[in-house]
């Protein structure tokens, strides 16, 4: 029997939002944090939008909440991660959470129409408390993870909530503050907490009673800037903060002084540092570009020496094609990444890529048609300007192909040439390029057959889809071409005698955004807005593998990497690649 196996998962990186604290969390050396509509778990020993994430002190449990005010606590042991609890446990945004050291109760807080934090069991998610004491949002919460227990919270009114425990209830307001509080840690061991402003300064207290026990200075205050956020590490000997000046600064909690710190490179706003925090052995923070910046620190000797830079998409990956044996996505935050056995992204593009790539087209070189209506070369060669915002691109023997709500673009050498839409006659939605013949799919269920030019052969079109065409593919051959519909249905056409082949390749529910055929011409695979990859056979039409919700929002890309590699994209950022291994009985 064919089948497809999960060869490697290549996760994307946060996308930090400005001026608003990233939220991390770490269980040994496994950090998490949130990813549009995914939870991104991430192994630092191997190279409605969700709104944080954090694993529980046993290390069995996984809570996320979003933008709509849900908690999800799942299960982090097996591979189905199956759903423990789900709770609406605020009216709106949930900022941050917080478990208590038991594992078994949550607070979460945020944005909430009656209610701007929620305490709960994990169990049922009953209430265990009241937290009460801000006027405007609460930005972080932090839950003391020894009896007796203790909890503080931080908000936009400057305020510092204290909270004793259980029930939590309300003990004292805290007003050291002049801003925003971003981010609330407690050490530990318990005995002290710290919280950090965008007054630029940060607060140690004690951890049972809440007074204050001092100030981590340097200079006038511990950053030139906001302070995002705060982390304790393991021992509780030592506090790591980011901030908006691009610093990561490690402190000694008993002198209150910075022992180590780290100034991220790069423009001023992409160097700030939006999150941050200690797992074992490692620091890991959150640059305004979302790249994952790794340290390797020593608690005691409060050391921090600079490891690498873990990179990735921000955003979905809108297209996906095979380059140099590896998958090569362009996303949406206008990168273009390829990625290897480091299980991390390597940026192809510089650092001033495309604002929004489009499509991607590999022939001999690798082009990217982008939101600013331009073709790309990723090398870092020309950008040629087209006639509209572009929808699809197609290397074809001696020109690439470029279709948009204007018409059709032919780029030949240094010569552009443009055929308007109403000249094509239809709306263009979809192209494929073999060696000698250009396909252009339409809105209006038809494919039409093109010179290298660009013309349209007389009489020499592809009928019978009952849906636009979305996306296209030629064998590698180039005798037959896949069609692939807003419906789901793909149907393979005889490209030499124009007629239908086959029609029963039909499990797909949703939109067809793209289609790739294996280097043997008898198989092609699927990506699908309904989340699924499929793998289809010529011979054996009725036959077919999938694998079912690839990708949250939706699979964009897919192309074959050799003969029993796949890999696949999404909106979720998510670039997977699977072993194809295919039955010859």
């Amino acid at each position: 029997m064919s089948s497809l196996t999960t060869l490697a998962t290549y996760a994307p990186n946060p996308a930090p939002v400005r001026a608003q604290s990233t939220k991390l969390s770490a269980k040994g050396t496994r950090v998490v944090y949130p990813q549009g509509r995914c939870v991104v778990i991430r192994d630092l020993d191997h190279t409605h939008p969700v709104t944080v994430a954090r694993i529980s002190p046993s290390g069995y449990y996984c809570a996320s909440a979003d933008a709509a005010g849900n908690v999800r606590v799942w299960d982090l042991v097996g591979e189905d991660q199956s759903l423990k609890l789900h709770t609406q446990a605020l009216g709106g945004r949930i900022h941050d959470l917080s478990w208590d050291g038991e594992s078994q109760r949550i607070i979460a807080v945020g944005e909430g129409r009656e209610a701007l934090g929620k305490a709960f069991l994990v169990d049922t998610g009953a209430s265990t408390g009241e937290i009460s004491g801000h006027s405007k949002p609460i930005n972080a919460v932090a839950v003391r993870a020894q009896r007796p227990f203790r909890a503080v919270t931080v908000g936009d009114d400057t305020n510092v909530t204290f909270f004793t425990g259980v029930p939590y209830r309300y003990a004292r307001t805290l007003t050291e503050h002049t801003r925003f509080v971003h981010d609330a840690a407690y050490l530990p061991d318990g005995s002290l907490f710290c919280t950090a402003g965008a007054d630029g300064r940060i607060f140690v207290y004690s951890g049972t009673s809440g007074d204050v026990q001092g100030e981590l200075k340097d200079g006038e205050g511990a950053h030139d800037g906001s302070v995002y956020a705060v982390s304790a590490s393991p021992d509780s000997k030592s506090i790591v903060s980011a901030g908006a000046d691009g610093r990561i600064k490690v402190w000694s909690v008993e002198s209150r002084a910075v022992v180590a710190s780290w100034h991220a490179p790069g423009d001023r706003v992409a160097a700030q540092q939006m999150g941050v925090v200690w797992a074992d052995g490692r620091i890991v923070s959150v640059s305004g570009t979302g790249e994952l910046n790794v340290f390797a620190a020593a608690g005691a000797a409060a050391s921090l020496e600079f490891l690498h830079t873990l990179r990735g998409s921000t955003r979905g990956i809108s297209s996906l094609v095979a380059f140099g044996g590896k998958p090569v996505g362009g996303s949406l935050d206008g990168s273009v990444y390829t990625w290897g056995d480091e299980c991390t992204a390597v940026r192809l593009d510089g650092p001033n890529g495309p604002p929004g790539v489009v499509a991607l087209a590999a022939g001999s070189v690798l082009t990217a048609a982008a939101l600013d209506d331009k073709l790309h070369s990723v090398d870092g060669g020309d950008e040629v300007q087209l006639s509209g915002q572009p929808r699809g691109v197609a290397h074809g023997a001696g020109a690439t192909y470029v279709i948009s709500e204007k018409g059709l673009d032919v780029i030949s050498g240094t010569s552009t040439s443009s055929i308007p839409a109403d000249k094509l006659g239809f709306e263009a939605t979809a192209v494929a390029a073999s060696a000698d013949v250009v396909a252009v799919g339409g809105a209006d269920c038809i494919v039409r057959l093109c010179t290298s030019d660009g013309n349209p052969i007389p009489n020499a079109t592809l009928e019978g889809a009952r849906s636009a065409v979305t996306a296209l593919a030629f064998s590698p051959d180039g005798t037959l071409l896949a069609a692939g519909e807003s419906s789901g249905k793909i149907r393979v056409y005889d490209v030499a005698s124009r007629e239908v082949r086959l029609t029963q390749w039909v499990f797909h529910s949703a939109r067809i955004n793209a289609i790739a055929w294996a280097p043997d011409g008898k198989h092609a695979a699927s990506a699908s807005l309904d989340t699924h990859v499929f793998v289809w056979s010529v011979e054996r039409p009725l036959k077919h593998v999938s694998v079912k919700n690839a990708h949250a929002g939706g699979a964009t890309g897919i192309a074959w990497l050799s003969d029993s590699v796949l890999a696949s994209s999404g909106s979720d950022g998510v670039v997977r690649t699977y072993t194809w291994q295919h039955a010859t009985t």
